[in-house]
């Protein structure tokens, strides 16, 4: 009986340890190893040109196997959407800079031809998951990034196509408007402007100069409520913090004493820059004044 009693103890006692072994936290090893075959993860939005770039630094070697093959899983805004499968390059193309440095690299268009889920005005994070193949194994590492600043932007412009000069000694007003975006709000609009090139036809030449000195011409979004160029004279905006910015161009009359407003083409060139200091891509159009 005693021998039985210490049977059934030495049983339970070694069962007792499979369940504790057994209950261990156990790390999975490409888990704990993802950290020293994949690093260095980078991604960026380059807006001006619409494109998303990302990179990691991959060994070649992981415990004796091969590397086969690198790509990210690109979840864009959301963990929970279903990712994008893009491959990664150590070539010298798609992105990549140096062949065989061991820094894989894709650049894609921000386009839904290229992938689902693309950025549009999103100013908060991503998440990109890099997969390193091995023969025999996988390892992986998951990371999400802050977009960053979101440029802001022209969204359209509205100006006459031609003024013809008054033909007495007078000043007329002619309204120029842009209207502008950015992701962060209104408020982060710090100024929307436009320069002016002059261009004419002289004896077969083209002459290009700058007019106002190369200076912007700023444009207003307050409602007309401020007298910013004399008494009575406004910006000409109908509504103020509506994003439409606006401004009067003032063309002299062809017997002016005062200036003389040239004839030719006039190219105007619309930016936008927010309080990050960050600037818009440009727009351009042209009135011709006759």
């Amino acid at each position: 009986m005693m021998l039985n009693q210490r049977s059934i103890i030495l049983s339970l006692y070694y069962i007792l340890l499979i369940i504790l072994f057994s209950g261990c936290d156990i790390q999975d090893d490409n888990v704990a190893d993802a950290a020293s075959y994949v690093s260095g993860t980078q991604f960026n939005f380059h807006q001006d040109v619409n494109k998303l770039y990302i990179h990691a630094e991959i060994l070649p070697v992981a415990d004796g196997k091969i590397l086969d093959n690198v790509f990210v899983e690109w979840f864009g805004t959301k963990k929970s959407n279903n990712p994008d499968s893009l491959d990664l390059f150590d070539d010298g193309t798609q992105g990549d800079i140096i062949f065989g440095d061991n820094i894989y690299t894709i650049k894609f268009l921000n386009d839904s031809s290229i992938i689902t889920n693309i950025l549009g005005e999103d100013s908060g994070s991503v998440y990109l998951n890099i997969i390193a193949q091995y023969v025999g194994d996988t390892f992986q590492r998951l990371d999400s990034f802050k977009i960053g600043n979101i440029i802001p932007r022209i969204i359209d412009v509205t100006l006459p196509d031609t003024i013809i000069r008054h033909p007495g000694n007078v000043i007329t007003l002619h309204t120029i408007q842009a209207t502008a975006f950015d992701a962060d709000g209104l408020s982060d609009i710090r100024w929307v402007g436009f320069t002016t090139r002059h261009f004419k036809n002289l004896n077969g030449d083209t002459l290009d100069s700058l007019l106002n000195k190369g200076n912007y011409v700023y444009l207003y979004d307050d409602g007309s409520q401020n007298d910013l160029f004399g008494p009575n004279l406004t910006s000409g905006d109908s509504i103020a913090y509506d994003g439409i910015y606006t401004t009067k161009l003032p063309v002299f009359g062809v017997s002016s004493t005062v200036d003389q407003t040239k004839t030719g083409v006039i190219r105007l060139e619309f930016i936008v820059q927010d309080k990050e200091d960050e600037y818009s891509l440009s727009i351009i159009d042209e009135i011709f004044i006759q």
